[in-house]
């Protein structure tokens, strides 16, 4: 694996040399919390675009990482061998985030290599979006959201008429990545960890092995269909469960990732000034862990996720996006997650006559759990390529709460931001 790492750091280094286009996109970011620095983190994403004829074109990226404090770079357990980072350290990680080759050919174009696949319609929530995972390292409250991982995968994007297809095979069993034991963003929620109460020094926790590329790989579909001022989507997608099912032995926590399958229904629509938006998805074969079984035994259950959403505009020139998600399991036994989860989301932007300022708040809460996450941020452009901000992320509930238990991680955040 450390030959095949090395031979793309090389490749990616030859397509600078003669890219067509390139890019360097970064963020500095320092967050405070009650006690003192929370967060000091630098990240940095070059990228080059080489021509390699007609049409094709080599992406490559890397994502150079630096943080410390109580919130470091995540653990890497999530990661496969084959997208393992090159460097591997708790502060500092270098990763190659993408590296294909897009080939048009007529209406089709393929995908070849490591990339990003987003699917889904709803806003900052996966619904159908299941085949590329995320970082979690910072729970929800991370920008962008869902910040995607890129895999290694091969993709068939075609236009027929007014039907779009995408067809995706990804033998890489990355998963959701999330913060290392300890941090101040790793889960501490009972429903996160088998069903057991942090009331003390939590038992070892380490992820099942996942080394069958073939086995535990993704293959996903998608059919779009292009309405006159819409689209209506079908998707099927096959793969390990990307968030882990938390199991005890009596000595250690075991994520699990078994296969699971997920068929998605999306719709969006332009109503006027309005756009709006419906996404579902049915899991018949998703696994949860059972309530007073001490963590150890799993029941499978029909899983659905729906949600509605519409993004207009709102009073004083501000752009609106407001949301409504619930996740439902039909169960006969009581699981350590309740039947139905429900969270809305409200998300309002306002950018300055000036073309300089921008402000946006966001408030996402949990109906289910009386928890949520309110989420500031003031950013003033300087000129085309930095901008800085200053924000904050205010967590509230109780420590059973999928946002309550990091009521103790609300912070203060300031940073810079470039694009070069």
């Amino acid at each position: 694996m450390r030959v095949a790492a090395a031979s793309c750091a090389l490749a990616l280094g030859l397509a600078a040399a003669g890219a067509s286009a390139q890019t360097v996109d970064g963020t500095l970011v320092a967050a405070a919390d009650e006690d003192g620095l929370a967060k000091a983190s630098v990240l940095i994403e070059p990228e080059t675009i080489t021509s390699l004829g007609p049409g094709v074109e080599l992406v490559a990226s890397l994502r150079i990482e630096a943080a410390g404090s109580e919130t470091g770079t995540g653990s890497r357990s999530g990661f496969s061998p084959i997208s393992a980072p090159l460097v591997k350290g708790d502060d500092f990680r270098i990763e190659l985030d993408e590296f294909y080759l897009a080939i048009p050919a007529g209406a089709l174009e393929f995908r070849l290599g490591k990339q990003e696949i987003a699917w889904g319609s709803i806003d900052g929530a996966r619904v159908v979006d299941t085949v590329s995972p995320a970082r979690l390292t910072e729970g929800l409250a991370r920008d962008p959201r869902p910040d995607r991982i890129a895999i290694w995968a091969a993709r068939v994007q075609a236009i027929i008429g007014r039907v779009d297809l995408d067809l995706v095979f990804a033998p890489d069993p990355t998963v959701n990545q999330l913060a290392e034991p300890g941090a101040a963003f790793f889960p501490q929620a009972p429903r996160f960890l088998a069903g057991l109460q942090p009331t003390g020094p939590l038992p070892p926790i380490r992820r099942e092995d996942r080394g069958d590329l073939i086995g535990d790989a993704t293959i996903g579909a998608r059919v779009s269909y292009r309405l006159n001022a819409g689209d209506l989507r079908v998707s099927f997608v096959r793969g390990i469960d990307q968030d882990g099912v938390p199991v005890f032995d009596g000595r250690q926590i075991e994520l699990r990732h078994p296969r699971r399958h997920t068929f998605g229904l999306e719709f969006v629509r332009q109503f006027g000034a309005v756009v709006g938006r419906l996404e579902a998805a049915w899991t018949p074969d998703a696994r949860f862990v059972v309530a007073d079984s001490f963590g150890s035994e799993v029941a499978e259950v029909d899983r659905i996720v729906g949600g509605v959403g519409a993004d207009f505009s709102g009073p004083w020139d501000t752009y609106v996006n407001v949301q409504l998600i619930a996740d439902h399991v039909s169960s006969d036994r009581e699981l350590v997650r309740p039947r139905t989860d429900v969270i809305s989301t409200l998300r309002v932007q306002k950018d300055f006559d000036d073309n300089r300022h921008a402000l946006r708040a966001e408030w996402l809460n949990s109906l289910s759990d009386g928890d949520g996450l309110v989420r500031l941020e003031l950013s003033r452009r300087l000129d085309d390529r930095f901008a800085i901000f200053l924000g904050g992320d205010i967590f509230y509930g109780t420590a059973r709460g999928i946002f309550g238990q990091f009521s103790d991680s609300s912070r203060f955040l300031g940073g810079l931001r470039f694009a070069l």
